[in-house]
């Protein structure tokens, strides 16, 4: 009896062994059978060399893998330096929770990557030699790298469609588009045991070794490779949600916004603008809009996810020192971008609300200024919804956009010396350094010193010699200036005596409509023109209409 009850003992902890080497060394139920993988990829090693099954395999796999890249390299395309993924500028709070969602989605519907490193796990060299002399270890290695590689780049592709996406359901549906891709060696695998590709593909597919069980080998490297596969999870989730994250976060910070735009008014004016004076007092001016053309820059700012453009100076498109500038942001209230300055404002009441904006854009959810439609509202007494402003990034990203004059470096164009050109965009021509108009008045290019002329609102400065019939006193300049639509012969008392350096502080705080540059010292003024120079351009001398020069 007690012989009969060890060895009893003995089998049953042998038992107790056996089933605890299965489950916990391979980390794998013992029901569960260990096969091929029913895989086109599973072909390139179970049939010989340049048979039909084995080059099927190859071209399902060259396909999914061409798909792949294709789709990679189309939607890489659209990338521009300081954003080569193509972010958009900011998306919708729904947008970034389907963006996180659809990454752990995709991961858990990735199966490539899992499945060659489970089949590199659990069939070992001695275990294939075993069960199939004939198969090469090197070539079933291949095979499982196809599928770890392919992985990848599906992994790489969801990621780049999902950072790029700006709709909700184009992000779930460029997931499932490219998972389909990924499955197409099961999808045709299934396809030849069904007899559609011919009988030598499904005697392939519906072989023996596809129903062969692998036995399981419990050794402690089999725990190493199950712990490397959690691992590997582990660090492709994490990978993809910091990835994320990180974009996200420059996004919030403004970094994929263009930095400096130039903006562009129309004609419009407001005869009866109210203006608050630096003294506080209320008065009427007469306010072109298009005086504030020029260049705006992101500020430091952000308001409502979106960035805050602030108009910098006429001369040289950096900051006003003294000036105060407009602005160009989002306003929520209005649901739209809006252009206002704090000290003009639509009524005499000192609450004029929290966006006191003279133009609006109609009601729109767009976070770039770039995207925003180019019809606008306007006050000018009442609500004219047919005003015009357009926008344009002073960012460059190749020659086309320094119009092939200058070099694109940092984002800016530099004008090429010896082109002829000057601009933000090299797309001015360099001016005449003399004019003579239809009544011999001459006007010479104003220089600041041997190389560089003054410049206001991107265009050259010419300065009164003779010639016109109009007075001057001796002391005082008369300058011809570009103001955003029109060219003004403007007088500038005791300019004469004036340094150089008075004129350049001057020309950094000049602004048309603060300096009412349609006023008494005005003494001619230009049809509407945006042309780099006032050549073949009319104009009027104040009070004669009708008389041109």
């Amino acid at each position: 009896g007690t012989e009969f009850q060890n060895d009893g003992h003995f089998a049953l902890e042998e038992s107790k062994k056996d089933e605890k080497n299965n489950v916990d060394d391979d980390g794998v139920n013992e029901e569960e059978p260990i096969l091929l993988t029913q895989s086109t990829h599973s072909l390139i090693f179970t049939e010989p060399i340049c048979s039909a099954p084995f080059l099927f395999g190859l071209v399902v796999a060259a396909m999914s893998y061409a798909c792949l890249i294709l789709a990679m390299l189309h939607n890489m395309s659209y990338g521009e330096p300081g954003n080569s993924l193509n972010v958009p500028a900011q998306v919708t709070t729904p947008v970034r929770g389907a963006q996180y969602l659809s990454l752990v989605i995709g991961l858990l519907m990735e199966e490539e990557i899992s499945t060659g490193v489970y089949m590199l796990r659990m069939i070992p060299r001695k275990s294939l030699k075993n069960k199939f002399p004939k198969m090469r270890f090197w070539r079933f290695t291949f095979s499982a790298l196809i599928r770890i590689a392919m992985g990848y780049i599906f992994l790489s592709n969801m990621f780049v469609v999902v950072v790029q996406a700006t709709g909700v359901i184009d992000i779930f549906y460029d997931v499932l588009a490219l998972q389909f891709v990924q499955q197409l060696d099961d999808i045709c695998f299934s396809l030849a045991r069904m007899d559609v590709f011919g009988k030598r593909m499904r005697t392939a597919a519906t072989q023996k070794c596809f129903r062969v069980e692998f036995e399981r080998y419990p050794f402690s490297a089999s725990r190493r490779k199950g712990i490397f596969l959690k691992t590997l999870y582990f660090f492709n989730i994490i990978g993809l949600l910091s990835g994320m994250a990180i974009i996200n976060m420059k996004q919030n910070r403004g970094d994929y916004y263009c930095n400096s735009i130039s903006v562009t008014f129309g004609n419009e004016i407001w005869e009866d603008a109210i203006i608050l004076t630096p003294e506080g007092k209320i008065e009427n001016s007469v306010l072109v809009f298009s005086y504030f053309d020029g260049v705006y820059k992101k500020s430091g700012e952000m308001h409502n996810r979106r960035p805050v453009y602030v108009e910098q100076n006429k001369f040289d498109g950096t900051p006003f020192n003294t000036t105060i500038p407009a602005e160009i942001k989002y306003c929520e209230s209005e649901q739209a971008w809006v252009f206002m300055h704090k000290n003009i404002r639509k009524s005499r009441k000192k609450d004029d609300g929290d966006c006191p904006w003279i133009l609006s854009s109609m009601e729109t959810t767009e976070f770039s200024l770039l995207e925003v439609p180019e019809t606008w509202r306007i006050w000018t007494g009442t609500i004219n919804p047919h005003a015009r402003l357009s926008t344009v990034c002073n960012e460059c990203n190749n020659l086309a956009d320094c119009n092939y004059h200058g070099d694109c470096t940092g984002g800016e164009c530099i004008c090429e010396v010896g082109t002829g050109y000057f601009g933000t965009h090299c797309e001015h021509k360099q001016p005449c350094p003399v004019l003579v108009g239809d009544w011999n008045d001459t006007w010479y290019l104003t220089f600041i010193d041997e190389a560089n002329f003054f410049v206001s609102y991107d265009r050259p400065v010419y300065t009164y010699l003779k010639g016109l019939n109009v007075s001057v006193e001796d002391q005082d300049i008369l300058t011809l200036l570009y103001a955003g639509s029109r060219w003004f012969g403007m007088v500038f008392e005791d300019g004469k005596i004036r340094d150089q350096s008075y004129w350049l502080q001057y020309g950094k705080e000049f602004h048309a409509f603060w300096e009412k540059a349609y006023s008494e010292l005005t003494v001619i003024v230009s049809d509407t023109t945006s042309e780099s120079d006032p050549v073949a351009t009319d104009f009027y001398i104040i009070g004669e209409r009708g008389m041109f020069l």
